[in-house]
């Protein structure tokens, strides 16, 4: 490169250089302060610092150039880099190979000249600690990578499947399946109303009068509670918050609203004589007082209106047992407003009892005991009791008190047992030892109680600590449930004549206008004859029929016709009696006498028999004893017992077959009562233990509660079945008639439950398939 600008340069003025050769003589050709510069890189360029001044450069002594345009003298056409390389790049960056993979770390670079121990020129390791590059998910090169899991955040140990992530280690929030179908709730069940563990959707009853109780009829179901609806049904007048709407339709009305005739919202009042006037009782009012003497005229035909009275009265109740003939009785208690009382006793022959009569308040206080275990009724016919101003009351035998016969008039209670009570309400406030009771307990064993625990059947002295207060006019172990009946009739405050004319009267006329009952002295059950004509001549013939008066048949002559009795079942008082219970049977006679067939918890169908006999002679059974054809000597109760006696069957009338669970019942055969007075117009023989049968119209009864009085029916299937109670099943006893010698009950056995149905029902008129 040196020559090529030397000869550039003696081209370019080759006139100069030939006239400069040195001399003096060529100075003014070569001019002062020419240089040459010495291009040791023989680039054409001189370097600045290396000049040699003259009119020609110098020979021998390197290249020289006439210019001082050399940046680097020591690379040619170029320069030296920051790591003394000519032309060279400059220091580069060198990335850190630390697993030595030959792939540097772009995290970890260093600029230099030559590369480091341990780099190299790249920087493509994606993983710089792992020379394999296979990095896992948990950070382990070369590593399995972690496990997947799922989240469990309810803590139940499933894991929701719809949320996994690999786990390197273990997590409390994560579990290892995907079994969760309610991630957020822990138990799982989820309820419709998507709450956990909720009750889901509830029924809410409507709370219309606010008491707090729903109406059972109107509810809603649903997830939230509707205001003025609440949770709980039973409210028995939804639209009255003090449960209490009268017979007016009044809530608390309390019967305000009626009149004096129990009209509600009715016109009648009480006039001046204290009787019932105006609106619908067709009385005009008395009102006309000529003498001023305070009272309307028409009161003044009587004494001033008595105080209202409730009569209670027990008829021809026999006592119960199977021994002797002891009764029946005919007794009653008056109860007066002002808090009188009085016992009269109409009817008590033959009298075989213990009775105790008397009174006694709460707790035994201010007791009065006027017989105990004695005959006391035999020899007071009246018992009158005053009310004293200090709340106690005196008996007083000097006061009259007539008996006011009420077999046609009141209310008839029923009674389920021989030692029941019935509640009964009072027209008025009664006042007893300091207390006032609108209600009483008429009790089967004649006692009304008034308070607290009542007495049962077995009599004993007045002053009893534990009992309440209660009245006795009759207390003895009676069954009403066996016959004859108790009736409470409610009398206001009146000044009215009965049919007999008596001013506050209890006499009615009856269905045949005879005026029967009160102070009338007839008999109630006697307007009508055999016939039902009232106050007709037929009449039961020496054949048993109903012959004469408007009957077309002459009356018959005893000793015509065949003469025997005629036992039936009185169908409607196994009807009102049937029920279904338990019993725990633990003896073995039980079994033994095929009352039950296993010992144990028992189902049983409870009712009553009453045996009538509507034949036209007695039946007559001699008293118990080995050699008589009717009677068996129970060994496991040590007894005599009639055989045969009654037959309990069960009859499947959809199958049309009797079950195998009935049984024949062996008892004592008396009499309890009449039946047909038509029959039996002087009432019955009295049969009783020694001599045992029933009279002509009379009837021989066991109520429920009686042992055996029942079908043992554990483990019979649900359905429609008749109960069959026969008298004299196996036909010992000679009678006039055997083919009206049964009567059947049909009832439906269902869940636990028994219905009483009609006697024809099948399973399809009450909706069974």
């Amino acid at each position: 490169m040196t020559r090529l600008a030397l000869l550039t340069l003696a081209a370019l003025a080759p006139l100069a250089l030939a006239a400069c050769d040195g001399t003096p003589q060529d100075a003014q050709d070569c001019p002062p302060g020419t240089f040459w510069y010495l291009d040791a890189d023989g680039d054409g360029l001189g370097d600045p610092g290396v000049r040699f001044s003259g009119c020609t450069p110098p020979v021998g002594q390197g290249d020289y150039v006439g210019n001082p345009d050399d940046p680097d003298d020591a690379c040619a056409g170029a320069m030296t880099d920051a790591c003394g390389v000519c032309g060279g790049p400059g220091p580069k960056a060198w990335y850190a190979d630390t697993d030595g993979d030959g792939l540097g770390d772009p995290a970890a670079g260093d600029v230099d000249c030559e590369a480091p121990a341990g780099y190299v020129d790249n920087a493509d390791d994606a993983e710089p600690r792992c020379a394999t590059n296979d990095t896992d998910a948990c950070g382990l090169c070369g590593g399995p990578g972690g496990e997947l899991a799922w989240a469990d955040f309810d803590r139940d140990g499933l894991g929701d499947p719809a949320m996994a992530m690999e786990l390197c280690e273990p997590n409390p929030d994560f579990v290892g399946n995907d079994a969760d179908r309610e991630p957020d709730c822990q138990t799982n069940d989820t309820d419709d109303c998507g709450v956990c563990a909720g009750p889901g959707s509830q029924r809410f009853y409507a709370d219309q009068d606010g008491d707090g109780a729903g109406d059972p009829e109107v509810y809603v179901d649903g997830c939230l509670r509707p205001d003025r609806f609440v949770a709980v049904a039973g409210d028995p007048e939804p639209r009255c918050a003090t449960d209490d709407t009268d017979e007016c339709g009044v809530c608390a009305g309390g019967g305000a609203d009626k009149d004096c005739v129990g009209v509600c919202f009715g016109g009648a009042f009480t006039d001046g004589c204290g009787r019932c006037v105006a609106g619908t009782t067709g009385r005009v009012p008395f009102e006309a007082d000529d003498d001023g003497n305070g009272f309307p005229d028409a009161c003044d035909l009587c004494p001033r209106a008595p105080a209202a009275r409730t009569i209670i009265q027990w008829s021809d109740v026999p006592a119960f047992g199977r021994e002797g003939a002891s009764g029946p009785y005919t007794f009653q208690a008056v109860l007066y407003e002002n808090g009188d009382f009085a016992f009269h006793y109409a009817d008590i022959e033959p009298f075989d009892a213990s009775v105790t009569v008397g009174h006694q308040g709460a707790g035994g206080v201010d007791s009065a005991s006027l017989g105990v275990d004695d005959d006391y009724p035999r020899d007071h016919p009246v018992s009158f009791f005053r009310a004293r101003e200090d709340g106690r009351v005196e008996l007083d035998y000097a006061i009259r008190s007539d008996w006011l016969d009420v077999r046609r008039s009141g209310t008839e209670l029923v009674y389920v047992d021989d030692d029941a009570y019935v509640e009964v309400e009072l027209d008025f406030e009664f006042p007893y030892g300091g207390e006032t009771y609108d209600r009483i307990r008429v009790g089967a064993n004649g006692v009304i109680a008034l308070s607290g625990l009542a007495p049962g059947e077995a009599n004993g002295p007045m002053g009893d600590a534990t009992l309440g207060a209660f009245i006795a006019p009759f207390w003895d172990d009676l069954d009403p449930a066996a016959g004859g009946s108790v009736r409470v009739f409610g009398q206001s405050a009146q000044c009215e004549p009965d049919c007999t004319g008596m001013y506050g009267g209890v006499a009615v006329a009856d269905e045949c206008g005879a005026c029967v009952g009160g102070t009338s002295s007839v008999d109630p059950t006697r307007s009508r004859d055999c016939n039902g004509d009232c106050f007709g001549e037929a009449l039961i013939d020496g054949c048993g029929r109903c012959a004469g008066g408007e009957t077309g048949i002459p009356p018959a002559e005893p000793g015509v016709c065949e003469a025997g009795p005629d036992l039936i079942v009185d169908a409607d008082y196994m009807r009102g009696s049937i029920q279904l219970g338990t019993i725990n049977a633990d003896d073995p006679c039980l079994v033994n006498e095929r009352c039950v067939t296993g010992l144990g918890e028992r189902t049983i169908i409870q009712f009553g028999t009453r045996i009538a006999n509507i034949g036209n002679a007695h039946l007559e059974l001699g008293g118990p004893r080995d050699e008589s054809p009717y009677w068996d000597f129970n060994e496991c109760h040590g007894h005599f017992h009639f055989l045969s006696y009654a037959g309990y069957d069960l009859y499947d009338p959809v199958a049309d077959r009797t079950l195998p669970v009935g049984a024949k019942s062996g008892f004592a055969v008396i009499d309890i009562g009449v039946y047909d007075p038509q029959l039996a117009p002087d009432g019955c023989q009295g049969f009783g233990g020694a001599q045992q049968g029933i009279s002509i119209g009379c009837h021989d009864t066991y109520s429920r509660g009686t042992r055996c009085q029942w079908i043992d029916v554990t483990g019979v299937p649900d359905g429609i079945y008749d109960v069959v109670v026969t008298t004299n099943p196996d036909g010992l006893i000679p009678e006039l008639d055997h083919t009206n010698n049964s009567a059947k009950v049909r009832v439906l056995l269902r869940a636990g439950q028994l219905q009483v149905l009609a006697d024809d029902a099948m399973p399809e008129d009450i909706g069974l398939e």
